[in-house]
């Protein structure tokens, strides 16, 4: 079963920065780290940075702020990070701020939300795969929407999503689909939320459950090289179509929708765990 225990890779990999904007992380970020905001416990809120504002800072995050409002989609999710994690909040909108002090141009409304959500990643991600069976689930719907949305634009950026490139397609992307983004970076803080809450413990998945989703993207009529490459990451010979691709990494997700409930939980449970250490 040593194959199918990659599946948790190929897991990580889909869930791609599960808080919903991976795209615009690849897009914006590149190389470049995310926001280093304070190392703490998951769930341990902190206070305001320690360093004294100065005119600059004060006057970039009047900024960011101001650019955060211009969207409205945006908007609902920082106002839903402002209300249950507060000091995350000024944490990072501080962190934000700081970084961009002095400089004459203010990020894209885009470029914040994905400094943000990789913040927020960095610092509570870990608690999302404590959290119940309904909001955990949430997260992997709306990585499906995202892969269909991607779809129906072009089949190479979709494949691109799924194995974590990164380029300029994913921000005009990101730009047109506001809202996607997000719905799916709410449903990540959600999670987090939940996780703070109820801190449901779950198992690590079984050599069953990997047996289980291997028979049932099978049945569901993916090749054994298209399974390979999902579950193993490897290249496939000869190289599989990018509508083909797009549309087996669609699947995957509807087929781990599909299984068990007390399996799906584990497999999600462990790969959102595994997207917070990364």
């Amino acid at each position: 079963m040593m194959n199918l225990r990659l599946a948790l890779l190929g897991l990580a990999a889909i869930a791609a920065l599960f808080l919903g904007a991976g795209f615009l992380e690849r897009a914006f970020r590149g190389d470049r780290g995310a926001p280093t905001v304070e190392t703490r416990a998951p769930g341990a809120e902190t206070g305001a940075l320690s360093l004294p504002e100065t005119p600059a800072i004060v006057a970039a995050r009047r900024a960011i702020e101001d650019t955060i409002a211009t969207s409205p989609d945006y908007t609902r999710f920082f106002d839903r990070l402002r209300l249950v994690f507060p000091s995350d909040y000024d944490t990072i909108l501080g962190t934000l701020a700081r970084a961009a002090a002095g400089s004459d141009k203010t990020a894209s409304p885009d470029a914040i939300m994905a400094d943000a959500v990789a913040a927020l990643r960095k610092a509570d991600g870990a608690l999302a795969s404590k959290s119940s069976d309904a909001v955990l689930g949430r997260i992997f719907t709306m990585q499906l929407n995202e892969m269909r949305a991607l779809a129906q634009r072009d089949a190479h950026l979709c494949v691109a999503f799924l194995y974590g490139a990164s380029g300029a397609g994913f921000l005009d992307f990101a730009a047109d689909h506001r809202g996607l983004v997000a719905d799916a970076a709410i449903a990540g803080l959600e999670a987090m939320n939940s996780g703070r809450m109820d801190n449901i413990q779950r198992g690590t998945p079984s050599d069953a459950d990997f047996q289980a989703l291997d028979r049932a993207l099978t049945q569901k009529g993916l090749s054994r090289p298209e399974i390979e490459a999902l579950l193993d990451g490897k290249t496939a010979d000869p190289p599989i179509a990018d509508s083909r691709m797009c549309a087996a990494g669609q699947t995957y997700l509807e087929t781990l929708g599909a299984l068990d409930a007390a399996a799906r939980a584990r497999l999600y449970g462990l790969a959102v765990d595994l997207m917070a250490k990364s």
